[in-house]
């Protein structure tokens, strides 16, 4: 019954796309707003089959190189340093579409498969960089989650490694996180439960559940390298790519000290500003978390701007610099062009 209605969800959405865009409704709905999409992972099929990838992390590196063209076709796409002049400016043209590219947490996919993309297309981006983490080989905390159950799932013994993740999950959360240990060998959905669960957790406590899944499950982490390099990231920047901070350590904002919020703040900044490249003092919280005064944190110390993951487009005037909305761009709901445009218009309110 469930996969019916999903079916039947997923038909009327492309039904809508398909008229909205066949009568050019972004181009109304859009004129005198500037859409900044965010993105975090280009990947090729075969990347997505034999990784552990959240289905709202990432787009095929086809629809995004389909993306970029009609992007390239239907707005004035702008650098974030050209978007921050003109509302510095108020040379604002109220008839044209901007539009803004930008990509959270420097995967090495955005440099193998959309540089090249945005390169050939002439199409300038930001990418925010956690700096601790380029030139490593260090893995988000969540992508190592994601890795170790996959790995449980698709090994022969699965089923026996549910006493052992219900184990470690009491341990952590009680007996919720017990219900949800044969969830999680069972369905590859649940991981994402898993995932927004430990959003509210110390890192310390993330790390000592992620060392604990791994003894149980007699799984390690792979060491090769899934951040961009700074070698890479100097190329890119010589080819139309800008770079701003998202922190040093990737840490949830809202879950850490004033004190360590501003560390972060000045951190990540003062090792962009050294590294030699395109630069743009714009601020990306991690999971997009931040509050009134972690705002206020950002713009003393120098940030022009920050960016959130809620969902909308910003106009002349917008409603929080240091909390511009964005649009999220993920394949399961802007695989094709009409999708994508709907999206852009705010008529897909999905965020994950």
């Amino acid at each position: 019954m469930g996969s019916s209605i999903s079916r039947l969800k997923s038909a009327t959405r492309t039904s809508i796309a398909w008229a909205a865009h066949a009568c050019s409704l972004h181009q109304f709905r859009l004129r005198g707003k500037v859409a900044i999409l965010m993105y975090h992972r280009v990947l090729t099929r075969e990347e997505v089959a034999c990784q552990a990838v959240q289905p709202g992390m990432y787009v095929l590196d086809t629809v995004f190189a389909q993306q970029m063209a009609f992007v390239r076709e239907t707005f004035t796409v702008l650098s974030f340093r050209q978007l921050l002049d003109l509302w510095q400016t108020g040379k604002w043209d109220k008839q044209a579409r901007y539009c803004v590219v930008t990509f959270d947490d420097g995967w090495l996919d955005n440099y193998r498969h959309a540089y090249p993309v945005l390169k050939r297309l002439g199409l300038p981006a930001t990418i925010f960089l956690p700096t601790d983490y380029v030139s490593t080989n260090q893995w988000f905390w969540p992508d190592r989650i994601a890795h170790l159950l996959r790995s449980a799932r698709s090994a022969e013994q699965g089923i026996k490694h549910v006493q052992q993740i219900e184990r470690v999950l009491l341990n952590l959360f009680g007996v919720a996180g017990e219900s949800l240990g044969k969830a999680l060998v069972n369905d590859e959905r649940a991981t994402d439960q898993l995932i927004d669960w430990c959003k509210e957790l110390p890192k310390d406590q993330i790390e000592m559940l992620i060392a604990a899944l791994a003894v149980e499950l007699g799984v390690s982490v792979p060491v090769e390298r899934v951040v961009v390099n700074w070698e890479e990231v100097r190329e890119m920047s010589q080819g139309g790519i800008s770079f701003g901070s998202h922190s040093c350590s990737h840490r949830i904002m809202t879950t850490i000290s004033p004190s360590e919020v501003s560390q972060e703040l000045e951190q990540s900044e003062c090792v962009l500003q050294r590294a030699g490249i395109d630069y743009v003092p714009v601020f990306c919280y991690p999971n997009g978390n931040s509050d009134v005064a972690i705002q206020a944190q950002a713009k003393a110390h120098g940030y022009e701007a920050a960016v959130s993951v809620q969902m909308g487009v910003e106009g002349t005037h917008p409603r929080n610099r240091f909390a511009l909305r964005r649009v999220g761009i993920h394949n399961d709901v802007t695989y094709s062009i009409p999708l994508f445009s709907l999206r852009l218009c705010g008529l897909l309110s999905r965020t994950k």
